[in-house]
């Protein structure tokens, strides 16, 4: 049977066929095969294949189920017929669904596919009040982002590598929480084994070879392509030779960046620092003395009153209750509360 060739680059539309085309050649399925999984016709899915026409919704949610695709047909699907989106990002997204390695440079902002969706509707948010957006261009905006986040939540995932600028985990987006919950998600990802974190310090600011967000993606056929974006378009990039000399520079920022381990400790610092941030009302908080050394000695009180609300817990000293306190993250308190209640310091 003739396959007809179709450019992603072409339209939104003809982004999706082609994202639909690939996962089901994927899963070894014929038209007329996944067509009976999603109870349509060979036929209409071969019409959605070569971009001639619009599926609905329920179309899409039982393709991403039938394929083991977690979403992300329907996070291109969202694009179809809106403007809330660069030239060049439709065809981008559907490539970087079925990618197997994606590389990551951005600075300012933690990018997309490792956004919360709390940080990126107040990203979104914030590109409303300042009328850059709609409020219902946002709303699709991170419709296709929980899309785009979908690969990862498959059984074989593809492999993420982020190299962060400092400034994407200093960066205050929505609120101090908010920010805070987001590095939370970072520590998690970095967690993973498809998943390498790296943080390049401001100190080495100098040596950073982009200037703009950039991707790379190696596909399951090994062919690289790369994605950039100014402030007017997005720009996919297949000519093999100009995205080789991306991944070198690439791969040079991964040497200036800090190892994985020593990454994942300056975000943890820049976790605490957004603690001072956050406005608590320590005059009216609840205290209570946590420990006395004998007779005279130091003493400290404790405030959990904003651990459920803010996450933090507030510290100072009994004898001096109207000067300055600490504000520290509440899971840090509990754990050097419970490695002192099992006598971790006994000796110190």
């Amino acid at each position: 049977m003739r396959i007809n060739e179709l450019d992603p680059s072409s339209s939104p539309l003809a982004a999706l066929g082609w994202q639909l085309r690939e996962r089901r050649q994927q899963q070894r399925l014929t038209q007329d095969e996944l067509g009976a999984l999603v109870n349509y016709t060979g036929a209409y899915v071969s019409m959605i294949e070569n971009g001639k026409r619009r599926p609905p919704v329920e179309f899409i949610r039982a393709a991403d189920r039938a394929l083991g695709a977690a979403g992300a047909l329907e996070g291109t699907w969202w694009m179809i017929g809106h403007t809330a989106f660069h030239g060049g990002f439709p065809e981008y997204v559907g490539l970087e669904s079925t990618a197997r390695r994606i590389q990551v440079w951005e600075a300012g902002i933690v990018p997309g596919i490792a956004q919360t969706e709390e940080y990126a509707r107040a990203l979104e948010a914030g590109y409303v009040e300042r009328g850059s957006v709609t409020p219902e261009q946002a709303a699709e905006r991170v419709g296709v982002l929980l899309g785009r986040q979908a690969p990862l939540y498959l059984p074989n995932p593809p492999e993420l590598h982020l190299a962060l600028d400092e400034s994407c985990i200093r960066t205050v987006i929505g609120s101090p929480e908010v920010t805070m919950r987001q590095l939370d998600w970072l520590i998690e990802l970095a967690a993973r084994p498809n998943v390498v974190l790296q943080v390049v310090p401001f100190a080495r600011g100098a040596k950073r070879p982009f200037t703009h967000m950039t991707i790379l993606l190696t596909m399951a056929d090994g062919a690289l392509v790369g994605y950039t974006e100014t402030h007017q378009r997005g720009y996919v990039e297949h000519e093999r030779e100009s995205v080789m000399g991306w991944l070198d520079e690439y791969h040079r920022l991964q040497i200036e960046a800090l190892p994985p381990a020593d990454s994942l400790v300056l975000i943890s610092k820049a976790r605490k620092d957004l603690c001072n941030m956050i406005p608590v009302d320590a005059v009216n908080a609840a205290w209570f003395k946590s420990n006395y050394s004998g007779g005279g000695g130091a003493c400290v009180e404790i405030s959990t009153s904003h651990a459920q609300s803010h996450g933090v817990v507030l510290v100072r000293d009994s004898k001096n209750p109207e000067g300055s306190y600490l504000t520290l993250p509440a899971a840090s308190w509990r754990a050097f509360a419970d490695a002192a209640g099992s006598g971790a310091f006994a000796a110190l």
